[in-house]
């Protein structure tokens, strides 16, 4: 692990400084232009997520630490829902999980998200980014198949939390957030969480609409950087990629926290802004690591991100930058899509170890896995720019139902919801194209 980390801090100041020094070495030499170069300011793409500033010399253009702030939110308000299962709990109250969700700088808190062994940079929010929460950026358009919206559905879901949690009989056990019927709430908050605010904004808002962003001076007096060069990385930071992402292989996304993590700065710790993969950048090293046929949406949504952002330095064309855009949103769409499918797959297999005696409690990864399709299916309507339309999230809701169905092998329920569930899996595999060794293989 030792070797591995001192190999990446060298490849990450590589990547880090070279496109910074090419791009300073083009602008010095901007009045010695021959003529070959029409653009003598152009900066080749990087390997890495860094960008330097076009107004403040030595200084780095890309932030995004609201964003950064928000992903830590969505964890950490999992992370606490989550230990309500753990030997030794003690009940939660609703007013405790909105203190995240509405989250107020003046309450001081700090991420509780693991770095591993490595201590973080900095864990207070308000250091990271001041004034940042999740109920002021969440979707609040109305639910496809439902009449209440995100905010709603997460209120009503914290407070049964509070009712489970006070249950003695439930506390210390995943019961303490699971309701009767089978609905994992740990896992269906974080999935809803992770569909309606971070990819409804990095898609819905800060890619949508990059092209009207402005991108000839600073976005204010003091900024290094311009709206839209600001806009992209605040897409980038929902995305929750590290910024030598590329340098991840998708074993190590898919592993545990000291695989996904890096000190490529050298300082002996882990900076959340740039040296950590959050949720969507590990899904799609997990569904990489699970294609048969070698799909690679790391190096999709990757390569569109770094392309995109090269453009706006290079001041490119809006017809290139909406094929960069293009390509990160469809991408970012199909690896949704394909991690619905994987919980398909594995709510499939759960449900083929059901026995007569099968109950909420004693079905737990079915729970999980059923919550995990269910949550992000539902986070599949917050793209406005999706390939998959309203009717057709529709049927999906329909097809997968409302909650686990607790049905023996070989009868009738059993063989029903497991003809809709794949049902529901062909309809995401014709949407998107996939092979159908990818959708048996994730």
């Amino acid at each position: 692990m030792i070797e591995h980390m001192q190999k990446q801090n060298m490849t990450f100041y590589r990547l880090l400084f070279l496109p910074i020094l090419a791009m300073a070495s083009l602008l010095s030499s901007c009045g010695e232009d021959t003529g070959t170069n029409p653009n003598p300011d152009s900066i080749p793409v990087p390997q890495a997520y860094a960008f330097a500033s076009r107004f403040q010399s030595g200084s780095s253009s890309v932030n995004y630490g609201g964003q950064t702030v928000r992903n830590l939110l969505i964890q950490d308000l999992s992370q606490k829902i989550s230990q309500l299962g753990t030997s030794g709990a003690s009940p939660i109250t609703a007013a405790e999980l909105l203190s995240l969700y509405e989250y107020n700088d003046a309450s001081n808190l700090s991420s509780t998200t693991s770095t591993g062994s490595l201590p973080a940079v900095e864990r207070m929010y308000s250091i990271i980014s001041t004034g940042k929460n999740l109920s002021g950026k969440i979707s609040k358009a109305q639910l496809v198949g439902r009449t209440d919206n995100a905010d709603d559905l997460l209120r009503s879901w914290f407070a049964t939390i509070e009712q489970l949690s006070s249950d003695q009989q439930r506390i210390g056990t995943p019961m303490a957030y699971t309701t009767d019927d089978g609905l994992n709430l740990y896992e269906l908050v974080n999935k809803l969480l992770l569909g309606s605010v971070a990819y409804y904004q990095g898609t819905g808002i800060y890619l949508n609409g990059i092209t009207e962003r402005n991108n000839a001076a600073p976005d204010g007096e003091s900024a290094p950087y311009t709206e839209m060069e600001h806009a992209w990385d605040e897409a980038f930071g929902y995305f929750g990629a590290a910024r030598n992402y590329s340098a991840y292989t998708d074993v190590q996304l898919a592993g545990s926290t000291e695989d996904f993590v890096g000190d490529v700065s050298g300082d002996g710790k882990i900076d959340f802004q740039s040296e950590y993969n959050f949720a969507f950048a590990r899904n799609a090293g997990k569904r990489d690591a699970g294609s048969a046929t070698g799909r690679n949406f790391t190096k999709s949504i990757f390569d569109a991100f770094l392309g995109g952002r090269t453009s706006i330095v290079n001041k490119g064309t809006t017809a290139d930058l909406i094929i960069f855009r293009n390509q990160a949103v469809e991408e970012w769409e199909k690896l949704l899509a394909a991690t619905v499918i994987h919980y398909i797959n594995e709510t499939l297999e759960n449900m083929e170890e059901l026995t007569s005696e099968s109950t909420p409690e004693n079905s737990l990864e079915l729970n999980e896995h059923w919550a995990e399709m269910k949550g992000y299916s539902m986070a599949l309507q917050y793209n406005p720019m999706r390939k998959i339309l309203d009717a057709e999230i529709s049927v999906l809701q329909v097809l997968i139902g409302s909650h686990p169905v607790y049905a023996v092998p070989g009868s009738n329920g059993f063989n029903t919801y497991q003809a809709e569930l794949k049902n529901a899996r062909s309809l995401l595999q014709e949407k998107y194209g996939f092979a159908e060794a990818d959708v048996l293989s994730w």
